[in-house]
């Protein structure tokens, strides 16, 4: 996915952007520490509203821009695969059954 590509869809980015601009104007007109720090969050809102690229949804695989109606469904990720789990999959079945040997005692003999 290109880094700046439309992954929000419409009713999030109106979402995002109403929210982050009253967290940003709750700031403006009673500055408090807490506000600032909410009106933080609000600019990331107004930005993901306005570009409709969400960064947490680019990383985790995430597209709500083309499914209106359905679920949000990740990207399936490839995986690497595991050479030991290639070689025993190759391996079985085995041509020749295990042969078990009956052993009695623990020791050497004499």
């Amino acid at each position: 996915m290109a880094a700046n590509a439309i992954n929000v869809g419409k009713l999030e980015r109106v979402g995002s952007a109403v929210g982050g601009a009253a967290l940003i104007l709750r700031a403006i007109a009673h500055p408090t520490v807490a506000r600032v720090v909410a009106a933080i969050g609000g600019a990331a809102l107004l930005q993901r509203g306005l570009t409709g690229h969400c960064a947490l949804y680019d990383r985790l695989g995430f597209d709500t821009a083309d499914e209106p109606t359905s679920a949000n469904r990740p990207r399936p990720r490839r995986r690497r695969p595991d050479p030991v789990a290639e070689a025993s999959e190759d391996s079985f079945p085995a041509s020749d059954p295990p042969s078990w040997t009956p052993v009695a005692g623990t020791g050497a003999a004499r």
